[in-house]
């Protein structure tokens, strides 16, 4: 049975169920590829639904992996809500990551987005997106730390079987909470 026909077998199953409670990690008892990882299948129930993995988190930036068979459409190719949704978690990591490293409690949503799909996704993808400049994360922080809000644009990417499948250009906004602290 081939990848395709695997993620067909699979799409007629029911999804599983995800303890949407399991908030019981701390930030201190993970790496921070583990402790994102966590958060986008554990808090963020859909990701886990999604199969997810953090590949990789580095200097570059952050590689989330995915399998067809949790993503696929009637098609048998990756259902492009899927695509759209693993972009926007890995450019959500990023300024998720930089209020994780300040020590900044903010509520970090997408503001906007644009998607250009511009081939079909027939297996395992990727969604990636690269760090913006230091001085954009710099920004970001100090914006928000004497404002009270900030925001990020980013550029992630889907590639499949080596080519760009799909990029994303999104908008993310962090906030505190009136009343807050960090």
């Amino acid at each position: 049975m081939n990848e395709r026909q695997k993620a067909r077998a699979c799409h007629r199953r029911r999804p599983p169920l995800y303890n949407i409670a399991m908030n019981s990690i701390t930030d201190t008892d993970l790496d921070e590829r583990q402790w994102l990882e966590h958060v986008l299948t554990s808090d963020i129930p859909m990701g886990g639904a999604m199969a997810l993995q953090v590949a990789q988190l580095d200097a570059a930036g952050v590689v989330l992996d995915l399998p067809l068979a949790a993503n696929v459409n009637d098609k048998g190719t990756a259902f492009g809500g899927s695509l759209a949704s693993a972009m926007i978690l890995a450019g959500w990591s990023l300024p998720r990551l930089l209020l994780r490293r300040a020590g900044v409690r903010a509520e970090l949503v997408i503001g906007r987005c644009e998607i250009h799909f511009t081939r079909p996704v027939n297996g395992r993808f990727q969604a990636r997106c690269p760090w913006p400049a230091t001085g954009d994360c710099e920004r970001f922080t100090r914006r928000l730390e004497h404002a009270g809000r900030a925001s990020l644009v980013l550029e992630p990417d889907i590639l499949a079987e080596g080519k760009v499948a799909a990029r994303l250009t999104a908008k993310y906004a962090a906030l505190i909470p009136s009343g807050s602290s960090k």
